[in-house]
């Protein structure tokens, strides 16, 4: 079965590379709107975030704060301690910060194993400024703020069904979070760079499949927001203003793009947990849920709503 999966991945790149001969305007063009999308949405808001939530994990700063809810937060979600402080951080950056905040915290054993592997499920959070930038061009303020808070709510009740996951690792001890650290801006920007570097990188893979793909399969405005979305969050909720105004389709269309997340987060997400113990089954399972829980809760509210 390996050997299987080896000669088609190896078959996959070898048609790859043909199509990348043969649709070379599309490479150009693709690689340029990668750029201009990293500098323009992703760089400004990530760049910073990164830096701010290295040196508030060094610092212990929100300890005194998060400290006083941990017990109920903690014995609620079944986990041990600090994941206040990762939630906090994670709906304020979005992701795939989430999975660098948890990342550092277990790699200074502020947090378990065990809890690391429910908060890489439940922490995606869609950074709420882009949410909002991107879904009012194609929908109204109230519509907006409903796919918001729908996608926020989903992780709760993501997070009380990883409450009753059973825990296998061994270890289960964390250590004090009174940091004394100094604020160590050179070696959280060197981070914070090669973070965002790979992250281009991701981009400007995914939108060229997906550039080629359309071109090829030569897809229709819903195939090709679909399809989109499935590869890259932006890009499909970019095209949803070129869709018919059928406005249950579009919200429910939204709410599973940034629901899912794109394969371009989930390949960001993997790499950020790559050597560690943190597994990205946990976060895929996660992701699979959000679509569900998110649709049907959308469904739920829209149906109550209207009569």
């Amino acid at each position: 079965m390996n050997n299987f999966f080896k000669y088609f991945l190896t078959l996959l790149i070898f048609t790859f590379i043909l199509l990348i001969f043969k649709y070379n305007y599309l490479l150009n063009a693709s690689v340029i709107m990668a750029v201009d999308l990293w500098l323009n949405k992703i760089f400004p808001s990530l760049f910073i975030m990164f830096i701010l939530n290295d040196n508030i994990i060094n610092l212990g700063l929100f300890n005194n704060i998060t400290n006083k809810f941990d017990n109920l937060f903690n014995k609620l979600f079944n986990i041990k301690n600090h994941a206040l402080k990762v939630i906090i951080l994670s709906i304020f950056s979005g992701t795939p910060t989430n999975a660098f905040i948890i990342k550092e915290m277990l790699n200074k054993k502020e947090i378990t194993v065990d809890d690391a592997n429910k908060l890489i499920a439940y922490t995606y959070f869609s950074n709420p400024l882009f949410l909002y930038n991107i879904l009012t061009v194609t929908f109204s303020l109230h519509t907006t703020l409903k796919i918001i808070l729908i996608h926020y709510f989903t992780n709760f009740i993501i997070a009380f069904i990883f409450r009753f996951k059973v825990n296998k690792s061994s270890e289960s001890s964390v250590t004090s979070t009174n940091n004394t650290q100094i604020f160590n801006l050179s070696e959280s920007i060197k981070k914070s760079m090669n973070t965002l570097i790979m992250i281009l990188g991701t981009i400007t893979f995914y939108l060229i499949i997906t550039n080629i793909l359309v071109t090829i399969l030569k897809l229709n405005n819903y195939e090709a927001t679909i399809l989109k979305g499935f590869f890259e969050v932006t890009q499909g909720l970019n095209n949803l203003s070129l869709l018919p105004n059928y406005r249950i389709v579009k919200e429910i269309i939204a709410l599973s793009i940034i629901s899912f997340g794109g394969l371009s987060i989930h390949t960001q997400v993997n790499a950020l947990i790559n050597n560690t113990h943190i597994r990205y089954h946990n976060f895929l399972i996660g992701r699979i849920l959000h679509v569900l829980i998110s649709t049907i809760t959308y469904l739920f509210i829209t149906y109550y709503t209207s009569c």
